[in-house]
């Protein structure tokens, strides 16, 4: 074979070989991106869905008809992401605080949770100034979570007042709001207004595992986790009868009739009836010491109204600002905080049934010599 000829052959094996490893190299990068691509398109997909994207809700533009048109320094760490970043200390500024306004319609974005001090957040602070720590990630959450008024704000608004003097124009308090975090933690957070003598249950721990917001919960979708490898349920691992959301309502602490109404209901069912007595005891309360029937609706602010007709309800006329109750006592006022504190807290029952359940027990109880509702038949867990 000619020189010339063996040199060719050589230099097109060099170029094959070249564009070989050319191809593999690029393959072996271009494929790791593409699922990196893809999974971020699956999160992308998830958080729109949710509730923290939702820039048309109120909970992103109640300020709007402010001038200036933006969130106060109090509210803005979670009803914007600038407003967490700033709380963060992630946009450059002092972490613990915010400084600055934040944006209306900016709703929890990624930039909220993926950044270095995120990551490194590891405990929350409730509304009560006490600090949950050893969290890990689900201080991420826990931190929004955790409530802004707290039972402190009622005893420091009680001081000095007599029991069962009227205070004129007080408003009903309340930790403000979907604080599962402080629900979570019950009297390790003490978030909820607890009584002297009185012993309250701790943190709630269910089965491993499924301890933690971020171990029930899509951080993305925030719906409930999926059973790995299927499109199960997770509760579904030992809830068999939990096919979907609603089902969760179905699932019972223990056969327990704790509300009294002759029937041992799901969980669900019985923190609702100790409601329902809750504010009917408030109502016999406030009627026998101030004149003026105390009412509630969940759904209306502020949430307090007069029952112009005593009927037991607040209809939509009564549900009107104008019609606001303002004759609490002290003793009514911690009762109703605590009525707020489990209402205010959709989840409750799966949070920390037994806190909540507690709370509102040891509310009627407190009320009972002068509301006319006791504690017969009702059971404290």
């Amino acid at each position: 074979m000619k020189k010339s000829t063996l040199f060719v052959l050589l230099a097109v094996v060099a170029l094959a070989l070249v564009a070989w490893v050319g191809c593999t190299t690029k393959a072996a990068v271009e494929e790791p991106a593409e699922e990196i691509s893809a999974e971020l398109n699956v999160f992308s997909t998830k958080w729109a869905g949710s509730a923290h994207a939702d820039a048309s809700s109120y909970a992103f533009n109640h300020w709007n008809a402010e001038d200036p048109q933006e969130i106060p320094t109090y509210c803005a760490k979670c009803h914007s992401t600038t407003g967490y970043r700033d709380y963060l200390g992630a946009d450059g500024s002092e972490a613990g605080k915010v400084d600055a306004a934040g944006k209306v319609m900016d709703p929890i974005n990624c930039a909220a949770c993926h950044n270095d001090a995120a990551d490194k957040l590891d405990a929350a602070t409730l509304g009560n100034g006490k600090q949950l720590t050893g969290l890990g990630k689900n201080a991420i959450c826990a931190t929004c979570h955790s409530g802004l008024g707290s039972s402190k704000d009622v005893t420091d608004a009680v001081a000095g007042v007599a029991e069962d003097d009227v205070m004129p124009d007080q408003e009903m308090m309340a930790d403000h709001y979907l604080a599962a975090a402080a629900t979570m933690a019950g009297a390790d957070g003490g978030m909820g207004f607890q009584y002297p003598g009185k012993s309250y249950v701790g943190t709630f721990k269910h089965a491993e595992p499924v301890n933690s917001c971020t171990e029930c919960h899509d951080p993305h979708s925030l719906h409930t986790q999926k059973i790995p490898g299927s499109d199960a349920n997770l509760c579904s691992t030992c809830h068999s009868d939990v096919k979907s959301y609603q089902d969760y309502k179905k699932i019972s602490l223990a056969k327990v009739d704790y509300d009294g109404d002759g029937t041992a209901e799901s969980t669900y069912d019985e923190i609702e009836g100790m409601k329902a007595v809750l504010v009917k005891a408030l109502a016999g309360y406030s009627t026998a010491k101030s004149g003026v029937t105390f009412g509630f609706n969940p759904m209306a602010y502020p949430y307090a109204f007069i029952d112009t007709n005593g009927d037991g309800t607040i209809s939509e006329e009564e549900a009107a600002y104008m019609n606001q109750f303002k004759a609490f006592t002290p003793r009514m006022l911690k009762a109703a905080y605590n009525l707020m504190f489990v209402t205010k807290d959709p989840a409750a029952y799966i949070h920390n049934a037994r806190y909540a359940l507690q709370l509102m027990y040891d509310s009627i109880e407190n009320l009972s010599e002068f509301s006319g509702v006791s504690t017969k038949g009702l059971v404290r867990p």
